[in-house]
């Protein structure tokens, strides 16, 4: 029985009834956390209507919950415009949720705003931003994606160099190969490499010999593998 699914030790209360776990969002946090939970296997309207209410409480902290358990309700593809107005909510908490489930339901409607949060000065927030993008976006200017790449932010380096593999194609990839394969992070060098096995021309993979002598053991296997492989 989903009855025995606990949070913090406090048993969920599936078996409740929807008006029953509505009453409970006025009691302490840990029943309203548990009944936002049940409320999100709902199958009715008002369980579904309910988790909306939320998103507009004066609590960034039930904002944030309301929002997490909309995202796994059976409804939710109905709000989509909802969910990706909470994008712009005053508490980072409440952004960085918002994008959790926009990237687990794949929103691609919300990938212009996701990149203006690539500018926020909330870091934590930037790297949730950069996270979600390959699940939205099919394309990316790989100018754009190098700017990534330049960023301070380690993690948002890390998430760039990523996404250069998957959005690169046979006409915009020299330019990111050209960067990375200079790069003093191993993991950019390897991406290059794989950029010049899957888009270079016979002529052009001759360059595999270059990371034949990376002093990096990986890099160096991946090569040699990739030229006996041509």
């Amino acid at each position: 029985m989903k009855y025995l699914d606990q949070i913090n030790g406090i048993i969920i209360p599936y078996n409740e009834s929807t008006e029953q776990l509505v009453e409970m969002l006025d009691f302490r946090l840990t029943d309203f956390r548990v009944a936002c939970e049940a409320l999100s296997q709902k199958e009715d309207k008002l369980s579904f209507l309910t988790l909306i209410k939320l998103l507009k409480n004066d609590d960034p902290y039930k904002r944030r919950i309301g929002l997490e358990c909309l995202g796994k309700h059976k409804d939710f593809s109905d709000e989509v415009d909802v969910v990706i107005s909470c994008l712009d909510d005053e508490s980072p908490y409440v952004v960085r949720t918002a994008i959790e489930v926009i990237k687990s339901h794949s929103i691609a409607q919300a990938e212009s705003k996701i990149f203006s949060l690539l500018k926020s000065n909330n870091e934590l927030t930037r790297e949730s931003a950069i996270s979600s993008l390959e699940y939205l976006s099919k394309e990316i200017e790989v100018d754009f994606l190098i700017e990534l790449y330049n960023d301070k932010n380690e993690k948002i380096s890390k998430q760039a160099v990523n996404l250069i593999l998957l959005m690169c194609n046979k006409t915009n990839w020299q330019k990111a190969y050209n960067i990375l394969k200079r790069s003093d992070n191993e993991k950019a060098r390897l991406i290059a490499c794989k950029l010049l096995v899957k888009f270079g021309s016979e002529k052009e993979k001759s360059e595999l010999a270059i990371f034949l002598h990376d002093k990096n053991g990986h890099i160096r296997k991946y090569s040699e593998t990739a030229m006996l492989s041509n």
